[in-house]
């Protein structure tokens, strides 16, 4: 089977990423907030993600879906609960799930080989196999002729897809996605929608991707998680059961749509946020 990444088109190879289906991830209790005083961010967050599945969180902005991903990945630690990633509890970012942000975030000092090798290199693994690995992966994206050139030599689409190399690198089991297409033309970002999710599928790869976008959500999931602000919960969860590749014009594609956007329409807020305490800004505390 082929897989094409971006606009230029490159086979699809085994690079050592043989997954045993691990990746399963359990967020139990999640409550965050920045401060002792601060509104909460999260509040009782509970998921499960079973290994190999691909799973969307979608919300208005504020709604702490990025914050949650953060904890997920051990770059932010919760102040209430915890997350486990195959029954470990995640205290620190890990090789074995890995994010990409909206930004690329390439060292620009370094060439596009070095940016992809980096991970590897903190891991320890020998030279020789970086050079293979590395070679594998520049193929896999298209950017063989770009191996040694710096990253402001390249467009944004090529760029993020430098950080998708970067983030297979280190065989993750577990792909964490912060809006990352968000900032690309429809074109670049169509094609790197269908060529993560066809990756993921195939290397039987967890994913959590954060987005805006319902048709992207759509595009890219098995399920979809719609969370509410002030505070930030899960308040649906919406199954997509549709066959692969997805087309946005297919009937049941847009059935999907509707449901999410009817979902999304309810995340409309009335209330006050409300602190971790069960206090509410502008409103007494029954505690107080």
């Amino acid at each position: 089977m082929n897989l094409f990444i971006g606009p230029i088109n490159a086979p699809f190879k085994s690079y050592g990423m043989e997954n045993s289906m691990s990746g399963s991830i359990s967020v139990d209790y999640v409550s965050h907030q920045f401060s002792e005083t601060a509104e909460a961010v999260l509040v009782d967050i509970n998921l499960n993600v079973k290994a190999g599945e691909l799973v969307s969180l979608i919300g208005r902005s504020g709604c702490g879906k990025s914050t949650l991903l953060h904890i997920m990945s051990g770059l932010v630690d919760p102040s209430e609960g915890c997350v486990r990633i195959d029954g470990k509890t995640v205290i620190k970012p890990s090789a074995r799930w890995n994010m990409m942000f909206q930004k690329a975030s390439l060292f620009p000092w370094m060439s596009i080989r070095e940016n992809v090798a980096l991970g590897l290199k903190f891991a320890g693994t020998g030279k020789k196999e970086i050079s293979s690995k590395v070679d594998e992966l520049l193929d896999l994206i298209s950017l063989t002729e770009k191996a040694d050139v710096k990253p402001r030599s390249l467009s944004g689409g090529q760029q993020q897809r430098v950080a998708l190399a970067r983030s297979l690198a280190t065989s993750p089991t577990v792909l964490l996605l912060d809006e990352p297409f968000s900032a690309l033309d429809t074109f670049t970002r169509s094609a790197l929608q269908q060529d993560v999710a066809t990756i993921c599928r195939q290397k039987g790869i967890t994913m959590v991707l954060v987005t805006h976008d319902i048709d992207e959500a759509v595009l890219m999931s098995d399920r979809v998680l719609v969370m509410d602000q002030n505070p930030g919960r899960i308040i649906d969860e919406i199954a997509v059961d549709l066959s692969w590749p997805r087309k946005h014009m297919n009937q049941d594609f847009q059935r999907v749509r509707e449901e999410l956007l009817l979902a999304f329409k309810g995340t409309e807020k009335t209330e006050p946020p409300r602190t971790l305490d069960g206090g509410r800004h502008g409103v007494e505390s029954s505690a107080a």
